[in-house]
């Protein structure tokens, strides 16, 4: 019965991580809204970071600011050794890492929905090559951070193994290894992350205020990662991180 608690909770957490990943994807993206910001009659469509869905009477900046903060502290304070270490004191160790993806799932439903439209337009481009260009880019983006999930045991990213595998849910997550992607850049998730916020044609205030959030989260949320790796793996990281530039490759350098 108890494993079946365990696989239950952990499916769902999954369920809820992958859905919340891919509604933040259409959200940055403007999804369903017709081509071009709505300055000359055309209308935003649904699902939006360029329309309202939940309304909270506050200045824009502070309430979108606070939103990318709550995500970010999140993130970052739960994948701590510190958290974990007490949060297993309280849930059994193989449900760990799915809660940490329910409350990540959380913390993103939150800032879809309670999002404030800030829609003065800083650029957007017009010619239809380009837009669909960007556009790409976008979802290369997401692509590579798909991809880079899944060379590093995806599965066991969100959680899903460990809660399928209670009686050993650590195993064959200490090995070191630097597949594909983690040979080019040391942080590929995140180099797609930065690609797909960066990527758009229609660059609002509200769309850049999420994407400076999320690059500067990147940029302090590696410090700590970093300082993890080198505490658990040593000189190998060390020496790893020596050869391998953090989130963008180097082409043409030479050695």
């Amino acid at each position: 019965m108890t494993n079946f608690i365990y696989r239950l909770y952990g499916s769902i957490c999954y369920l809820l991580g992958l859905i919340s990943l891919m509604a933040f994807a259409l959200f940055a993206n403007n999804a369903f809204v017709e081509v071009g910001i709505a300055s000359g009659g055309t209308l935003l469509g649904a699902f939006s970071i360029d329309i309202q869905a939940g309304y909270i009477p506050a200045n824009p900046y502070l309430v979108n600011i606070g939103l990318i903060i709550i995500f970010a502290l999140q993130h970052s304070i739960m994948a701590r050794a510190g958290f974990k270490d007490w949060i297993v004191k309280i849930l059994p160790k193989p449900l760990e890492r799915s809660t940490y993806v329910l409350a990540t799932a959380t913390a993103l439903f939150s800032l879809i929905l309670y999002w404030q439209p800030m829609i003065g337009i800083i650029w957007q481009v017009e010619t239809p090559i380009f837009r669909g260009l960007l556009q790409g880019l976008f979802w290369t983006g997401w692509l590579i951070t798909l991809l880079a999930t899944q060379m590093i045991d995806g599965m066991h990213l969100l959680g899903i193994k460990q809660s399928f595998r209670p009686q050993d849910p650590d195993n064959g997550i200490k090995n070191f290894v630097t597949p594909a992607f983690y040979k080019l850049v040391r942080h590929p998730i995140q180099t797609g992350v930065i690609i797909a916020m960066l990527s758009t044609p229609d660059m609002t205030v509200g769309r850049a205020v999420l994407a400076i959030g999320i690059i500067i989260y990147i940029i302090v949320g590696l410090y700590y990662e970093e300082r993890d790796m080198i505490a658990e793996f040593g000189d190998t990281y060390r020496d790893y991180k020596s050869k391998v530039p953090a989130l963008f490759p180097r082409f043409g350098t030479g050695k």
